[in-house]
């Protein structure tokens, strides 16, 4: 099924938020780590639980979405909370952002498996900025507790790590077998990758 309209259908059929309202309980535990406020791209932010959650906070985010209906709900909820996020509808795999090197602060990639975005962050980023990704590794295949079923998309033992260390700096990095159920989406015992890099300042 294409990706587009894989998405498209979830978000136009699910009557509240596909992900729930609340962010993501690992960018919750990864905020000491992050700077206070800035820019913020939320790559793949469908529906906008993070972005929102940082916009609350000042945050300026920019969420970028390949899904129509995700993001027209990130808008309605953030018009009705005063929030100004910028959303974008667009395909981050197929037409890269035109960031300027050092244009922003932090970049989140949750449940978004995008070498592009990940190799993006290390000249999106300025110093002292954080990269943040969460998403599935190869040992989640075949498992129905959440994250795609495609090999090509899927991180690689270590992958992360060596796609960020020549630029960044990492801080935070875990890849194994969880049981948690932060994401009513994702029950059961599922194989994660989860990062936290800085840029240097």
């Amino acid at each position: 099924m294409d990706e587009r309209f894989k998405w498209e259908q979830r978000y136009s059929q699910a009557k509240e938020p596909f992900y729930g309202h609340e962010p993501s309980p690992f960018l919750l535990r990864s905020l000491p780590l992050l700077p206070p406020r800035g820019r913020c791209l939320d790559a793949g932010g469908g529906e906008g639980r993070n972005a929102m959650f940082l916009a609350a906070r000042g945050w300026e985010v920019l969420l970028v979405d390949l899904a129509l209906a995700g993001v027209a709900r990130a808008r309605r909820h953030a018009a009705a909370q005063g929030w100004p996020l910028r959303l974008v509808v667009a395909d981050l795999e197929s037409n890269p952002l035109a960031l300027g090197e050092g244009a922003l602060d932090l970049v989140l990639a949750i449940n978004f498996h995008s070498r592009r975005v990940v190799e993006g962050a290390m000249r999106w980023l300025r110093p002292g900025g954080a990269l943040v990704v969460e998403g599935f590794t190869q040992e989640q295949l075949g498992r129905s507790s959440g994250g795609p079923q495609d090999p090509a998309v899927l991180w690689h033992p270590n992958e992360l790590p060596r796609l960020v260390t020549p630029g960044l700096r990492l801080v935070w990095y875990e890849d194994r077998l969880v049981e948690d159920d932060d994401n009513p989406r994702h029950r059961g015992p599922k194989w994660v990758v989860r990062l936290v890099a800085v840029r240097p300042a």
